[in-house]
């Protein structure tokens, strides 16, 4: 079972630029361009690729090819584990601003992951209501 973080009311990040290493567009120049075999920074290049980059529409189209290769890795991921890879950082992306940063400080590894801290938090929080609206009463 996934365990929650002692303080799931701490929501905010205080850098609204990135999410728990997650760079947004107005950062492309922190993602890291080294040789790395981080999983992470690739999906990083890959994300983040501009045309601009590159001369002409051939060379980037077979830049984005390299990046979503080096990200993917299709030489040793199953379908199933290329598409979980896609729907769970879609996932992350969908979630609410304040529950994605709260969930991705979790370090979830897999889309189910995720959804049972959410679930778990949801929980939570309607527990906590449930005091805060007996002790008005």
């Amino acid at each position: 079972m996934t365990t929650i973080s002692p303080d799931p009311q701490t929501l905010v990040s205080s850098e609204p630029n990135k999410v728990l290493g997650m760079e947004t567009p107005g950062d492309q120049e922190a993602i890291p361009r080294g040789d790395s075999a981080d999983p992470e920074t690739f999906r990083q290049r890959f994300r983040w690729f501009c045309y601009s980059e590159v001369a002409g529409p051939r060379k980037a189209l077979n830049q984005l090819w390299d990046l979503c290769m080096q990200w993917l890795r299709p030489d040793i991921h199953t379908k199933e584990q290329i598409l979980e890879l896609l729907v769970f950082e879609q996932f992350l992306t969908i979630l609410p601003g304040e529950m994605r940063i709260w969930v991705k400080s979790q370090h979830p590894e897999n889309s189910e992951e995720v959804v049972t801290l959410i679930e778990d938090l949801t929980q939570m929080l309607e527990e906590k209501e449930g005091e805060i609206y007996r002790w008005e009463d």
